[in-house]
């Protein structure tokens, strides 16, 4: 009610200030204007700081940066909505990794010691699409989530690798994101830096 209220307003006051009788110079049109414009920023913030939303409602946040910026850094599962996911209601529930090079990093893959059999990863198409596994233990977020995710602004990409002895690498690049089905999720990844090599860029497109 307040906002329409306040619309209402604006439309007098922008008739008003272009009403004026025909003597009066530009330069005083102007001024009345700004005064008018004023007085309506004024209202509209007024009403912006009585304004009351729904005490259950809660903010529909991007990724894991987005959770860590909003003060939240404890590294586990938490709900996150893509853009492109608002409007048909399907959040994604993701791992987020809140200790690894200063936090933020929503983790799309995990393999590790979880008594997995070995050729778990061993799956079709329609299971790498929709993804699987538990996304505390080892898991695939599912092409079509990643694909949400990495086609809503710029983001960098990080493997972090250890093996049976305790031994560890990482390679991270700058710039990721895949395509959708429709181009076979094709992946897209440059600006390499680490010291796990560069094998990943003999496979990606850019």
């Amino acid at each position: 009610m307040n906002i329409r209220l306040i619309s209402i307003l604006l439309v007098h006051f922008f008739i008003y200030a272009n009403g004026q009788n025909d003597k009066s110079s530009e330069c005083e049109m102007n001024v009345k204007s700004m005064s008018y414009l004023d007085i309506a920023t004024q209202m509209i913030k007024s009403a912006k700081e009585n304004y009351h939303t729904c005490p259950n409602t809660k903010v529909k946040v991007l990724d894991c940066e987005e959770i860590l910026k909003n003060g939240y850094n404890a590294s586990k599962v938490y709900t996150v909505w893509p853009k492109s996911r608002v409007l048909n209601g399907k959040p994604v529930d993701v791992y987020c990794d809140m200790d690894t090079d200063g936090g933020g990093w929503t983790v799309i893959q995990r393999r590790g010691n979880f008594s997995r059999s070995k050729d778990y990863f061993f799956q079709d198409w329609q299971a790498y699409k929709t993804g699987f596994g538990n996304v505390d233990k080892d898991f695939w977020l599912g092409n079509d989530n990643i694909f949400a995710l990495t086609n809503q602004k710029l983001y960098s990409i990080r493997f972090d690798l250890k093996d049976v002895e305790g031994n560890k690498r990482y390679a991270q690049y700058d710039t990721f994101w895949i395509d959708d089905e429709e181009h076979k999720y094709t992946s897209h990844i440059k600006g390499y830096i680490g010291d796990a090599g560069i094998v990943m860029l003999m496979k990606a497109n850019f």
